[in-house]
């Protein structure tokens, strides 16, 4: 990852056409659903035979979320400002995933999936420098996006941010009406993106173990904190489940 290589162009003309579109994301078409984005990189034969098959392959699962959205969207002095200032940001993260090899699913409402599929185990480490430098970059540009939400806001709370949540692992490709990845790590990136905190990428044990390792250099070649924590889920409850927490010093 090269801190100097910023993968979120944005438009800084302040003399837009268009009053009702914000400034900060680039303005890119938004595809409506994932397959034409996964045939760009995965050749359409070897896309159709993990289908056919039902072969689980290995896939990094990242899942985004905007912390009290619904609060904003409720205080919006315009609601269709709202949408645009939403839409715009959904675009750059699409057009992010795209440049760090990411697979842009499906965005809902105030959240976001993204897949990278890595293959086999042996290469559980392909795609982290890109993952990292996905989230880094999201990280560093929300603040600007939520200047745009608080111009619109009647009352603005403390608390909002985007919240990032990592998980990896076996999963397999299915077509329901469209292309869906079915498996635990979806749901544990769900679980991650749910107790992350505003401004922070919580990394599942299989990714944030191999993380934690290389901490110091990641710190000081990077300016990259890692930070081992417990947090309660659904399936750990009371004991905790072991997390990795990833901030960005600027």
């Amino acid at each position: 990852m090269k801190r100097d290589q910023n993968p979120i162009s944005f438009n800084n003309n302040k003399n837009n056409s268009n009053p009702n579109s914000s400034n900060f994301a680039e303005k890119i078409g938004l595809s409506i659903h994932a397959p034409v984005e996964w045939q760009k990189i995965i050749p359409p034969q070897e896309l159709q035979g993990l289908v056919e098959s039902g072969d689980q392959v290995g896939i990094h699962v990242l899942i985004g979320d905007i912390r009290k959205s619904a609060f904003l969207m409720k205080e919006s002095i315009s609601s269709k400002r709202f949408a645009l200032i939403t839409r715009d940001f959904m675009k750059a993260v699409k057009d992010a995933a795209s440049k760090n090899e990411g697979w842009f699913d499906k965005f809902t409402g105030d959240g976001f999936i993204i897949y990278w599929i890595y293959g086999d185990n042996r290469n559980q480490q392909k795609y982290i420098s890109e993952i990292l430098s996905f989230c880094d970059a999201l990280l560093s540009i929300f603040p600007e996006v939520m200047d745009e939400y608080r111009t619109n806001s009647t009352n603005f709370p403390a608390d909002i941010g985007l919240s990032l949540g990592v998980d990896s692992g076996l999963c397999t490709l299915v077509n329901i009406e469209d292309l869906n990845v079915i498996g635990p790590p979806v749901v544990g990136a769900s679980r991650m993106v749910a107790e992350a905190e505003p401004f922070e990428a919580l990394f599942n044990v299989s990714i944030g173990t191999w993380l934690n390792k290389d901490k110091e250099r990641l710190a000081k070649d990077y300016g990259i904190c890692i930070e081992r924590k417990y947090i309660k889920t659904a399936e750990y409850g009371e004991t905790g489940q072991e997390a990795y927490s990833v901030r960005f010093q600027k």
